[in-house]
């Protein structure tokens, strides 16, 4: 494996644990494999598009976590 890949697979696992350990401690993970899978979606591509600073990573992945839970709740609401 080259360090470039290596280097990436780093920086993903590093982003996805500092949102993760946030969203998991705040209380908002209702399903860890669910959660785990959406925020490496979401670095990923924000990695793919050039980002490299975990901290921005970690951040916009759990901001775009909270606005998807929001998003799924009023749903849900409007469902019922």
């Amino acid at each position: 494996m080259s360090a470039a890949i290596r280097d990436d697979l780093s920086l993903l696992e590093s982003a996805v644990a500092i949102a993760f350990d946030f969203l998991q401690r705040t209380g908002e993970i209702d399903e860890e494999i669910e959660a785990c899978h959406f925020l490496a979606n979401k670095v990923g591509f924000m990695m793919a598009q050039g980002e490299r600073n975990r901290l921005m990573l970690a951040n916009r992945a759990i901001t775009a976590f909270q606005r998807c839970r929001e998003a799924r709740r009023a749903e849900l609401e409007l469902a019922s």
